[in-house]
């Protein structure tokens, strides 16, 4: 049926993906990729992620790589885990230089470990509030962290047993921490990443970052915007008393989150309904059983039943861009700018294309969706 499907929509789809020509974007084949090893791509924490995982893979594969995709799990803690990246905690910020943990400091050597993840997508928003803890932790003093990890401390031979021990003192002797918390809203794009670059684990980097992204957006239907006469999150405000908002379960304890709307739009709704499944929660508002919903940007959702996203006046949902983190000594270069060609040309409009391919009664597979992608791009 898939296969039917496959060579027979390439017309239907020319809708969906401007159109289906032979030109893809060049991709350089490196002539050492046969004997690099096979390069492992986790498919991220959503849909969305996993949709491009699947683009990493076909770009890597015509530059002439063995790939293969893997499930890490559905959060930040298990795909790092699985790339061997642990961030940087506030006791690790706070440790003097000397009690660095081994589990910190040490750093692989080792080119293409097939016991880890090579690279992972992710969005570039969450990413950073992961790394800082919900933006507790400065990325300056976590950079300074890091450096202090992969300092070896050395010892004169002259050097007593006391003054050995006395560089083993206390943390409270050495504090070290010195910026503010990160004030996350409002950052721009470009300030994201320069942050994340900042906060990233030890032996990880990232590639370039797309114009796609896939935020968080409040969205509420047509019918209640010209109810209320409203087209901004400032303009319901005072009508939240009145509104019942759904959104995932862990927007009632994310810092853009419940208290977020509280405090910088004065918005408290009258009720608020966990829905995990950003299908469900699209049902949800448009039966009217939620009028407000928490429906990230790239869901076909919004443009298929006409919802209206209103604007975020104070920057409360910040950019969340679609970036390759990577294991930096296990991504060659023919690797990483086959990935870049990737991001410079994937648009938030296409994460909302792919995802109406992949998902619903007549989906395709993520593979065919990838192959699809690219042939629709021109030179």
């Amino acid at each position: 049926m898939k296969s039917r499907f496959l060579a027979g929509t390439c017309s239907a789809l020319v809708l969906l993906l401007s159109a289906c020509v032979p030109t893809k974007p060049a991709i350089t084949v490196d002539p050492e990729a046969t004997s690099f090893g096979t390069i492992t791509i986790s498919a991220g924490i959503s849909h969305e992620t996993k949709m491009v995982a699947h683009l990493y893979a076909f770009a890597l594969k015509e530059a002439g790589y063995t790939v293969e995709i893997t499930d890490t799990g559905n959060t930040r803690a298990e795909y790092l885990e699985a790339m061997q990246a642990r961030p940087l905690t506030a006791q690790d910020v706070a440790a003097p230089p000397i009690l660095a943990s081994p589990e910190v400091s040490a750093r692989s050597t080792a080119t293409n470990n097939p016991q880890t993840v090579d690279i992972t997508p992710d969005y570039t928003g969450n990413l950073l509030l992961h790394l800082t803890a919900e933006g507790t932790l400065s990325p300056t003093d976590i950079a300074a962290a890091k450096d202090r990890a992969t300092r070896v401390p050395t010892v004169e031979p002259s050097t007593t047993a006391s003054a050995s021990a006395s560089a083993t003192a206390s943390p409270s002797s050495s504090a070290v921490a010195t910026e503010p918390p990160l004030n996350v809203r409002g950052m721009s794009s470009s300030d994201i990443i320069s942050a994340l670059d900042k906060a990233l684990p030890l032996d990880t980097s990232l590639l370039n970052a797309a114009t796609a992204e896939n935020k968080d957006a409040l969205v509420v239907t047509r019918a209640t915007a010209e109810k209320y006469g409203i087209n901004s999150i400032a303009d319901i405000a005072k009508h939240c008393p009145d509104l019942t908002l759904g959104a995932p379960a862990t927007f009632e304890h994310r810092s853009h989150g419940l208290d977020a709307l509280k405090t910088v739009y004065g918005c408290e709704p009258k009720k608020f309904v966990a829905v995990n499944n950003q299908g469900e929660l699209s049902d949800q508002l448009a039966n009217d059983t939620v009028q407000i919903a928490d429906i990230f940007t790239s869901s076909p959702d919004i443009e298929d039943n006409a919802f209206v996203v209103l604007e975020d006046n104070a920057n409360n949902f910040i950019a969340q861009q679609i970036v390759p983190m990577i294991r930096t000594d296990e991504v060659p270069q023919g690797a990483r700018d086959a990935i870049n060609t990737v991001s410079g040309r994937l648009t938030t409009q296409d994460l909302v294309r792919l995802g109406r391919l992949t998902t619903g009664e007549n989906s395709i597979t993520h593979q065919e969706a990838a192959m699809f992608w690219f042939d629709s791009l021109t030179e």
